[in-house]
């Protein structure tokens, strides 16, 4: 098998990685669904944890290799790559929300569906957008695609705009055209985050990023809900 023709196969392979993570989320959605919504504040909370779990459990298992051997080879200098990438990320995301707010007024789907669960559910939700969720996103998106790719900007820019169309969900369940609008900086967030573990060849290095992006989105969250904005 020529080189080619393996990199085909783990293209497929990150395919296959993102088409199991729909059927997990289809599947766990279903099996909770009575339970993420409970009138019991308590039980829908770890209901929703629990879905983030179950899919972090199934895809570490197959990326188990993969995870161990970063976290034994992540170096403290990868936060700081981690934090530079972020930060270049969300000044360009900056940037193309405001040019994007000439055209329309709505927010994105994703971010008003994340406000409506942190006001609802502020636990379940700091933890899952926090901590699980970066990381499941990671695994799926980035790290399932990089044997797929000699060029570190082919790998960026390919990876990048599926996580961009993973954030659009109004554009494929309702065909709402302004939702396109966002894949621009959704997808230039995600080039960052995949530039930053194509630099570490280690996926902590995005997960970090990727964190401090969805942390600073809920402090940000959470005070304009205080302020009653």
């Amino acid at each position: 098998m020529n080189s080619v023709q393996i990199k085909i196969l783990e293209f497929l392979k990150g395919l296959g990685t993102i088409l199991l993570y729909y059927v997990i989320s289809l599947g766990a959605g279903l099996c909770l669904q009575d339970l993420n919504f409970h009138e019991n504040l308590v039980i829908a909370t770890l209901s929703q944890i629990l879905y983030y779990l179950i899919l972090l459990l199934i895809l570490g298992i197959l990326y188990r290799k993969r995870l161990y051997k970063d976290i034994k080879e992540f170096k403290k200098e990868y936060v700081g790559i981690a934090f530079k990438n972020w930060l270049i990320g969300v000044g360009v995301m900056l940037i193309l929300n405001i040019i994007i707010s000439y055209f329309t007024t709505e927010v994105a789907s994703n971010e008003a569906a994340n406000r409506v669960l942190l006001n609802s559910y502020p636990i379940s939700s700091i933890i899952s957008m926090v901590f699980l969720g970066p990381l499941i996103e990671e695994i799926t998106f980035r790290a399932s695609f990089k044997k797929a790719f000699s060029k570190w900007y082919t790998f960026a820019i390919v990876t990048s705009l599926i996580f961009g169309m993973a954030h659009i969900q109004n554009f494929f369940t309702n065909y709402q055209l302004t939702e396109l609008l966002y894949l621009l900086p959704y997808s230039a967030l995600g080039f960052f985050f995949a530039k930053a573990f194509y630099e570490t060849d280690n996926i902590y290095t995005s997960f970090l990023a990727h964190m401090f992006h969805n942390g600073m989105c809920v402090i940000i969250l959470l005070i304009l809900a205080l302020l009653g904005a």
